[in-house]
């Protein structure tokens, strides 16, 4: 069966990257949470998506000129709607605390286009503690980074993150000692799709959140489909199951 990954959460139900929105994934039986992570001032590490405090905060400002306090004192969720307004930039800690092995955790570290020296040491101090290391992936648009963890921690789980389909596939997956693939969907080929199952890559798609774009996710049987909307793609399976039998 293929795996639900709630991408941010799932953005249709809850405001992004929020614990509300990561009890709502858990509470509807995902298989998979996908969040991003990134450094304060302060350094701690928190979990947001833009650089860019406006879009998702009543504050202003860059992430990484903040300190965690002045973090805190934002709503990350009135944005969303009023049922949210006491929702806070949670950090990494609170969430892995909150989901604590349920389901599998895919952490995307950025790092571009705003360079973070030395996140992916942090990133390996904070999860050094965590006792569901097998539930963890872990990746980045800076593939170099992801590359640079996996020299330091070769038995921990990494994937390929891309918008396209890389030139050697296979090459990149050994040089980054990646099993997984995490390709943007509308670039995924069946033929690129059956080279990486062949070769025992796992695929989980992003960001995929109509029907008619699951469809072809399954035509092409790839691993997980990772969506803002985890009830409507969860409904959606339990269908199609039906349907099979």
């Amino acid at each position: 069966m293929t795996k639900v990954f709630a991408h941010r959460g799932g953005r249709a139900w809850a405001p992004e990257n929020t614990l509300a929105a990561f009890e709502k994934s858990l509470d509807a039986g995902v298989d998979g949470i996908e969040l991003d992570v990134q450094r304060c001032a302060t350094g701690e590490l928190v979990v947001f998506h833009d650089h860019n405090l406006d879009r998702t905060t009543n504050g202003a400002g860059l992430i990484k000129n903040c300190s965690l306090d002045e973090l805190l004192r934002l709503s990350a969720g009135a944005w969303f709607s009023k049922e949210f307004k006491s929702e806070k930039i949670p950090t990494l800690t609170e969430v892995l605390s909150l989901i604590d092995g349920q389901v599998v955790v895919n952490i995307e570290i950025k790092n571009t286009p705003i360079d973070y020296p030395g996140i992916d040491d942090d990133v390996i101090d904070l999860l050094s503690e965590y006792e569901h290391m097998d539930k963890i992936i872990l990746s980045s648009f800076d593939n170099r980074l992801t590359k640079a963890m996996r020299a330091k921690r070769p038995d921990w789980q990494y994937a390929i993150l891309l918008d396209g389909i890389p030139p050697d596939l296979i090459g990149m997956s050994d040089e980054m000692g990646a099993r997984f693939w995490h390709p943007h969907f509308e670039g995924l080929l069946p033929d690129a799709a059956d080279q990486a199952k062949k070769n025992g890559i796992a695929i989980n798609a992003w960001t995929v959140n109509e029907e008619r774009d699951w469809s072809r996710m399954l035509q092409m049987n790839i691993d997980g489909i990772i969506t803002d909307d985890p009830a409507g793609l969860i409904n959606f399976l339990q269908t199609v199951a039906k349907l099979c039998k």
